[in-house]
């Protein structure tokens, strides 16, 4: 069972980036992925040695394969990401799947078309066959040591496009929703770190769980960063995205101002990055649908206990999630300025 898996993997991850073979992947890769999936979920992938993998890279030893468990720091080692260190929430994981996991987005980052014609779809059918959970979770540990800021943060917008738009994420998203449990508590704060290397999709990620208050923090910040066009045009996309069908919720919660000042807030925030566009005009109809009296009422004064800041996930430091963010965002910064041959000099300015 555990040559079958590293023989899948192997040829699955090895065929070559032709744009003439994308045409056949959904069938190869559906077969490969099936096979993956009943050998990701066998207990025989925790004890078969897996031996030495062929390949540039993944030659490596039993007790490297092995996934990291809570209170066990693990380190795998590969080229663009340093030691992998998993965090207390990680769920049980095959040390096989963990693997293909890692070598699955090393080709995604060598072969960017292969991530812009079937990653999403790749990913997708592997939320089908495996745990959802599981598959969110692993990636964005692996994410979050990635050192190509650019490639990490186009992963994360591909992932969070795939969490809030597919329908095979429906159960993982309703998780996400509510943060009612430890684990769903866990798993928000594992995509939260991987996320910020896109500041869009972080807001997101809070809107997603009602994270209202949080949210409003973020786009504060957001004043200190590099506004550029693929910015300006993502927090487009953001603002059609919140007129679809999966954020229901959260415009009906535009009713009850008293309990959501802080979503509020946030939505105008979005409003003032906008130019003059069409989006700008879809939000501002959007928030003039708000209750007036009701908003002048709350002003600044503080609702009792309202959703928005989640008074019912104690065990989240926003505040250092939101230093997490600035300390992410930082990094992107120096890099894109080290790029440009601007070196060091990291003075804020707006490119439109």
């Amino acid at each position: 069972m555990g040559t079958d898996a590293v023989n899948i993997s192997k040829s699955y991850l090895s065929r070559g980036p032709c744009p003439s073979s994308f045409a056949f992947l959904p069938q190869v890769i559906l077969k490969d992925l099936e096979v993956l999936a009943e050998i990701a979920s066998s207990p025989a992938g925790q004890t078969d040695d897996p031996g030495p993998l062929d390949g540039p890279d993944l030659r490596v030893s039993h007790s490297e394969l092995q996934v990291p468990t809570p209170g066990r720091a693990n380190l795998l080692n590969t080229p663009g990401t340093k030691g992998l260190e998993c965090s207390p929430s990680t769920p049980t994981m095959n040390s096989y799947f963990y693997k293909f996991m890692i070598n699955l987005l090393k080709r995604f980052s060598s072969e960017r078309k292969l991530l812009e014609a079937r990653g999403a779809f790749i990913i997708r059918q592997l939320c089908l066959l495996l745990n959802a959970e599981n598959i969110f979770h692993s990636m964005a540990d692996i994410l979050l040591q990635e050192e190509d800021l650019k490639f990490a943060s186009t992963m994360v917008h591909t992932l969070n496009t795939i969490l809030l738009t597919s329908t095979e994420l429906f159960q993982l998203r309703n998780q996400l929703k509510d943060l009612k449990t430890l684990e769903s508590q866990n798993l928000f704060c594992c995509l939260y770190r991987s996320w910020c290397h896109n500041p869009v999709t972080t807001v997101s990620l809070c809107f997603l769980t009602q994270n209202y208050r949080h949210a409003y923090d973020l786009i504060q910040k957001f004043g200190d960063l590099e506004v550029t066009v693929d910015f300006l045009t993502e927090v487009d996309k953001l603002v059609q995205l919140i007129e679809c069908p999966i954020f229901t919720y959260l415009r009906l919660q535009l009713l009850d101002v008293r309990n959501n000042p802080y979503l509020i807030k946030a939505l105008y925030g979005l409003l003032m990055l906008l130019p003059q566009c069409s989006a700008f005009q879809l939000l501002s109809h959007r928030l003039q649908c708000v209750p007036k009296p009701e908003l002048l009422q709350a002003g600044d004064s503080p609702p009792a206990a309202p959703k928005s800041q989640k008074a019912d996930s104690p065990s989240i430091d926003y505040a250092e999630l939101l230093q997490h963010f600035e300390k992410v965002q930082k990094k992107h910064l120096e890099v894109r300025h080290q790029r440009s041959g601007r070196g060091d000099h990291l003075d804020r300015r707006v490119v439109l």
